[in-house]
């Protein structure tokens, strides 16, 4: 019989394995990486190296997240195996009680709380309007613990913190924005404020949010937020996409202490094949809420998506970076199409968000836009001010259109906004959900959305739209208006 130790953030098998045994739990705990081949060629390596990246190691370790893998194969193959748990006891306190009158759990957040106690670490799938912020205050309520949130950006720093808050009457910790207080039991900590406290860059790849200028926050004391991050018993990390960077990888394996581990995320997969990190920080999915039970309950309101086809054109470049210029950026019909759709939304009282991909293409068109309507573009580089700004206005009715970068790809809450155009490209299934997700959350008097998007007719964007669409239709309540040209078999 072999035995399985557990840690806080490895395991360990101990005993004698067969070679068969070995090389399934090798192959289950890896991935091949994108573009290996590329790599090979690159440096001759044609004799050895698979291209796999892999997370069971020689010495017979894996990441804590992993281990219903390795039981799964063991019992697989009648494997007589036992747990050793080496973990150090957690000293839980008496659940939090929930102070606010006004806020009454719906069924789903209880269910998501109730499996979450019995699942003790895992990742949860939960749509956009869901009520994610919620349910992770119900989450550090309910243990009560030394417990750290993990956000990406400024906004939901503080948003997260106004959650818990005013839930529970406890007060946070904050680490970030300027903010260095890791001394509650609750703190909410910015990744690139924990990364700075071990004098780390923050590598998140393809993120626009508000980035924490951690370096140049005079009030970080590293020390306090290293003894945090190996300190707490719990760790929840929000936008848990996330979680296959080498970022959030780093502090997964920092967090010594962390016996329980949860991950949140209306989109908690991704397109590049490594989804088996995100796995590993935290264990498997045992919740799994999308959109479309949502809005059959009427927590959110169904979107119609309308694909505009747009002409095709030649000369449109040879890479795909010259390919996206031309023929999104700096495509004159193609804006104008934009244009003239942001038009007619606003003239029908619709309150309008246009994402965009590149700063470019916002600047082009918030020119086109500015003299007819009272329109703002906010971009990565804007503080956290700005974009609160913005966001107050469009909620007011100061603002007829808001143009954004990726920053509003996830974590900014506007119910007030009924109409959103898609003015980029792209084929992530991640972030072209938490799009969606911007425009449909309820509010009243709001009884569905409108979504402009766009099929474009070249190559590189067309096959980008094809993949959109068949994520749409990964959702029944999204109701899809498709342009006569595409093949049948997306239409149907």
């Amino acid at each position: 019989m072999i035995t399985i130790v557990l840690g806080n953030v490895n395991c360990k098998i101990v005993g004698s394995l067969d070679e068969h045994i070995r090389r399934k739990l090798d192959l289950e705990m890896s991935y091949k990486l994108a573009g290996y081949e590329f790599m090979m060629y690159k440096s001759n390596n044609f004799g050895g190296w698979d291209g796999r990246f892999r997370l069971f190691q020689k010495n017979k370790s894996f990441p804590i997240g992993l281990l219903s893998i390795a039981e799964k194969i063991l019992e697989e193959n009648s494997v007589s195996y036992k747990i050793h748990d080496n973990r150090e006891s957690v000293s839980y306190g008496e659940p939090i009680p929930l102070t606010s009158e006004t806020f009454i759990p719906r069924d789903y957040q209880l269910d998501i709380l109730k499996k979450a106690n019995k699942s003790e670490s895992g990742i949860v799938r939960s749509a956009t309007g869901s009520g994610k912020t919620s349910v992770i205050a119900m989450l550090c309520a309910q243990y009560n613990i030394s417990t750290i949130i993990y956000v990406i950006g400024i906004e939901l720093l503080y948003q997260m913190k106004d959650t818990v808050e005013g839930l529970y009457g406890i007060e946070c910790g904050l680490v970030g924005g300027g903010h260095c207080d890791p001394t509650k039991k609750i703190t909410i900590m910015t990744i690139w404020s924990a990364m700075s406290a071990f004098d780390k860059k923050c590598k998140i790849i393809d993120n626009d949010s508000t980035q924490d200028t951690a370096s140049k926050n005079k009030a970080l004391n590293k020390q306090l937020v290293r003894d945090k991050v190996r300190g707490a018993n719990m760790i929840i990390i929000d936008e848990c996409q996330y979680a296959a960077s080498e970022t959030v990888q780093f502090l997964h394996k920092e967090s010594k202490s962390a016996r329980h581990r949860f991950l949140f995320s209306g989109t908690p997969w991704r397109d590049s094949g490594d989804d088996i990190l995100i796995e590993s920080v935290g264990g498997p999915k045992f919740y799994d809420l999308n959109a479309t039970k949502l809005i059959k309950n009427n927590y959110l309101v169904p979107p119609e998506i309308h694909f505009v086809n747009v002409p095709s054109m030649r000369g449109v470049g040879k890479n795909y970076h010259d390919v996206y210029r031309n023929y999104i950026v700096e495509n004159e019909t193609r804006n104008e199409i934009i244009c003239n759709a942001a038009k007619k939304l606003v003239n029908s009282g619709k309150k309008v968000l246009i994402l965009v991909v590149r700063v470019g293409h916002g600047n082009i068109l918030l020119e086109k836009l500015s003299d007819e309507f009272n329109v703002d573009f906010l971009d990565g580089k804007k503080s956290g001010r700005d974009r609160m700004d913005a966001i107050d206005a469009m909620k007011d009715g100061d603002l007829d259109i808001l143009i954004a970068s990726k920053i509003f790809d996830q974590g900014v809450d506007i119910p007030e906004l009924d109409a959103l155009i898609l003015a980029g490209s792209g084929k992530s299934s991640g972030r072209a959900l938490q799009r969606i997700g911007r425009v449909i959350r309820t509010n009243p008097g709001k009884n569905r959305a409108i979504v402009v998007e766009f099929f474009d007719n070249c190559k590189y964007l067309r096959d980008h739209s094809l993949k959109r669409i068949e994520i749409y239709k990964s959702e029944p309540g999204f109701l899809l208006k498709l342009p006569s040209n595409i093949p049948n078999k997306y239409s149907n």
